[in-house]
């Protein structure tokens, strides 16, 4: 990680944040009715820019390894993930935000998700 994008340790209600979201999946792929796909913890930055300070680990959201960072899984191809997934947001940010959403819709449809899971596992 680059220096001074760091946030520090997460508390213990953080981590159990990062737990729900892994355990809810990737919102991309939900949000387009694919079900669940694992997911990776990624932190959004201030004013949405790569390489911004990120926002702590209050803003969080899950993400499949393709729209997190441009990586194809599953063994299928980065253009399968792409017509599946839409645009990586490492790969194209402006086009990923266009078509998938800001980091603020994102960050409102990821605590709906985490709040829908609790719900369903209380």
């Amino acid at each position: 990680m680059k220096a001074g994008r760091s946030t520090g340790n997460p508390t213990g209600a953080q981590r159990a944040r990062f737990d729900a979201i892994r355990e809810a999946g990737c919102i991309v792929a939900r949000s387009l009715g694919l079900g669940f796909v694992p997911c990776e913890i990624h932190h959004l930055t201030v004013g949405g820019k790569h390489g911004a300070p990120r926002r702590g680990h209050d803003f969080t959201v899950g993400l499949n390894s393709w729209s997190h960072r441009g990586e194809p899984f599953g063994g299928i191809s980065a253009e399968t993930c792409e017509r599946l997934f839409g645009p990586s947001y490492a790969r194209q940010p402006r086009r990923f935000r266009q078509e998938v959403g800001t980091d603020d819709y994102l960050l409102d449809l990821q605590n709906t998700l985490i709040d829908q899971h609790m719900r369903k596992v209380a």
